[in-house]
């Protein structure tokens, strides 16, 4: 490693190029921090990557990156030849081995037949396949950190057309009647629906209008009662009529009390008597929970904050609540390490750096061991959650032990199509509740289909990833892994091949005589999921003991455990989010840990420029129509004063002196503008 970084101690070393960090680096970098952004792989993203069809490939097989110090070729003198003696330490500091845990579990990779492998992989660079898919919320804080901190300049996004549900038809239907439909959101949507009945419908919009307004009210603490569509922060989908009240200083918000710590299905069930067929639209297509409703796992409070959250995106940027980065969710990611460079900072991937150093007397960091032996010096040291596999073993559990740990592992299948899941539609998403009869599956399934208008895949092509969370007792179940994840694009295949029947008009073409005539290649493997605790800033102030304390990590798929009455109980965290909300908020949160004095991402100069800008022009548009105003006003009273005059000499036959001059308030309106009637005498004239 180049002597020069070994030779400057930093404010902070991050290891890994995750969302978290990146956000890190950027936001540590424009407060003026010393930072050097480390990563052992080729790439950018870490548990975020996006990658080609030809580097995907080699991911799943858990190719390092980093070079080795000693390569398997040389023989034992070349390895003594390249022996270094490391920098001594003291007693007291030890080199703790840097592990990464994150790795694919490879269940099943194949292609249609060789040609068509031949043909993909020579379009490789046409691919963005996610590790990790992820969506952002139009109403997400994390957008409206791109436009102030100037970081959205580097990035381009397209908008998700429609989200859909899976409900299986009911026992009295026909067997053949298409279970996937489209999630009502907006007020057309809703009334167009042909999921719900009439009082579903009704029931749901009383529902959305009231999260509306108890999201205004409430979360965002402002006095909507007779707030003017202009100022609402909601899109138009759900916006009352301009100026009509709330009823924000009625009781419904005080009814629901008792039920905000309760679990969200029992505020829906009982307080607002939605049937179940609606409360699972809203607690996993709207509220995008995961988790069983059954296990009581998300409460009411967080439940319509998140409801809230998908609501407030509709109609923001485009008529549907999600958006898409174009080239994969890794393009953030890296945006905001560009903007880190921008400011100072130092980049090294395939960086050689062996283990942290510890200092036992004070539980510290110092720095990091390259390979070379020398020392990377910091006063903080940021990983990302699969470095800290070394510091989080407890005694006696090996990976396996780790790896079956509850909501540590996402199992996740990726298809290439030859046509879209549903007719006329590109980018889309299916959400499959929990336990469907169907599929049996314990946590909720999702699918995202993108195409090549995000840059996902070639033309003519759909790029299609179900995600669910591996439940533990799964762990090792690795046929019915791969049975659910078959089942369920067979079952979403099926359908489109059945609405496009539906709709077929004229001679109807010939369908593929199987579901997996449309599927060119696919892949599902499992692997470790990092999320972050619910309750970021909770889960730092708990951050557990054994970990060094100036070592922050990001995201990690361990549980956070805390003592509640005398039982240990697990902090809820949404196994499988798929928007960037707690990742954003994680990274804020470590930010005011490590400068409490500091702005979070302040806005840039252009931000601030273009923000003047529209000020000015909001200025110079109201003093234009104050202007055109005034000039109305004068006319106005000078075609009335002449209407006047006219009307006396009619009644006195015309016989009367000079009239007389318009009044001086009327003339102090014109400006010293020229009043040029005829019918006025030049001594009136201003």
């Amino acid at each position: 490693m180049d002597q020069s970084l070994k030779e400057t101690e930093y404010d902070v070393i991050l290891v890994g190029t995750g969302m978290v960090e990146a956000i890190l680096a950027g936001a540590l970098a424009r407060v003026g921090k010393k930072v050097l952004h480390l990563d052992q792989n080729d790439y950018y993203g870490s548990n975020y990557a996006s990658f080609p069809l030809k580097q995907f490939r080699q991911w799943m097989q858990n190719e390092s990156a980093a070079p080795r110090y000693f390569d398997e070729d040389d023989d034992v003198s070349s390895k003594v030849a390249k022996t270094i003696s490391p920098e001594p330490l003291p007693d007291h500091v030890s080199n703790v081995l840097i592990q990464n845990s994150l790795r694919c579990n490879l269940l099943h990779e194949s292609f249609a037949d060789d040609a068509v492998k031949e043909e993909l992989l020579a379009k490789s660079s046409s691919f963005s396949v996610d590790i990790n898919p992820r969506l952002v919320l139009s109403s997400e804080a994390l957008v409206e950190t791109l436009i102030t901190s100037g970081v959205g300049q580097y990035l381009e996004f397209t908008a998700i057309q429609h989200t859909y549900v899976h409900l299986p038809s009911s026992p009295s239907s026909d067997a053949a009647q298409d279970t996937v439909w489209e999630v009502p959101c907006s007020k057309k949507d809703v009334f167009q629906s042909k999921l719900l009945g009439m009082v579903e419908k009704r029931q749901l919009m009383k529902f959305l209008q009231f999260v509306a307004d108890y999201g205004e009210t409430v979360i965002l603490g402002e006095d909507v009662g007779t707030k003017n569509e202009r100022s609402l922060a909601l899109g138009r989908a759900l916006k009352r009529p301009q100026n009509k009240m709330n009823q924000a200083g009625d009781d419904r918000f005080t009814k629901i009390a008792p039920y905000l710590d309760k679990p969200f299905q029992e505020l829906l069930e009982d307080h607002f008597k939605l049937s179940t067929k609606l409360q699972q639209v809203v607690v996993y297509c709207v509220g995008l929970s995961s988790f069983p409703a059954t296990k009581n796992q998300i409460s009411a409070r967080d439940g319509l904050a998140a409801v809230y959250r998908y609501v407030a995106s509709i109609g923001r940027y485009t008529s549907t609540a999600f958006l898409v980065p174009l080239y994969g969710v890794s393009e953030i990611a890296q945006s905001f390490c560009r903007l880190c460079a921008v400011y100072g900072g130092i980049y090294v991937l395939r960086a050689p750096i062996d283990s942290f150093l510890l200092d036992q007397e004070k539980n510290e960091l110092v720095g990091i061991r390259a390979s070379d032996g020398g020392i990377l010096r910091s006063k903080h040291v940021i990983v990302n959650g699969s470095y800290v596999d070394s510091f989080s073993k407890k005694e006696g559990q090996n990976d396996h032990d780790r790896a079956s740990k509850s909501h540590g592992q996402v199992l996740r299948g990726v298809f290439l199509l030859n046509a879209s899941l549903r007719r006329e539609m590109s980018r889309l998403m299916v959400v499959i509740p929990p336990e469907d009869a169907e599929f049996q599956n314990p946590f909720a399934i999702q699918v995202v289909q993108l195409d090549s208008g995000a840059y996902a895949c070639p033309r003519d092509y759909f790029l299609v990833q179900v995600s669910m969370t591996l439940p533990s007792e799964w762990a090792d179940d690795t046929e019915r892994q791969q049975r659910l994840v078959l089942a369920v694009i067979e079952r979403l295949v099926t359908s489109s091949i059945e609405e496009a029947k539906a709709k077929e008009i004229g001679e109807p073409t010939v369908a593929p005589s199987c579901w997996n005539d449309l599927v060119l290649w696919k892949v599902m493997y499992t692997m470790d999921h990092l999320a972050s605790s619910s309750n970021t800033t909770s889960s730092l102030a708990q951050k557990s003991p054994h970990l060094p304390a100036n070592l922050w990590p990001c995201e990690t798929c361990v549980d956070v455990e805390t003592e509640v009455s005398s039982s240990s109980t697990t902090l809820p965290v949404n196994p499988l989010e798929i928007h960037l909300e707690s990742a954003s908020a994680n990274a804020r949160a470590i930010f005011e840990q490590l400068c409490p004095d500091d702005e979070f991402l302040p806005k840039s100069a252009s931000a601030e420029q273009a923000e003047k800008e529209a000020l000015e022009d909001e200025h110079d548009a109201v003093l234009k129509a104050a202007q055109a105003l005034a000039e109305q006003t004068t006319l106005s009273a000078t075609v009335e004063a002449t209407e006047k005059e006219e009307k006396n000499e009619e009644a006195t036959g015309g016989l009367t002196a000079s009239p007389a001059p318009i009044s001086t308030e009327v003339a102090s309106t014109t400006q010293g503008k020229y009043v040029t009637d005829p019918s006025l005498s030049p001594t009136s004239q201003v």
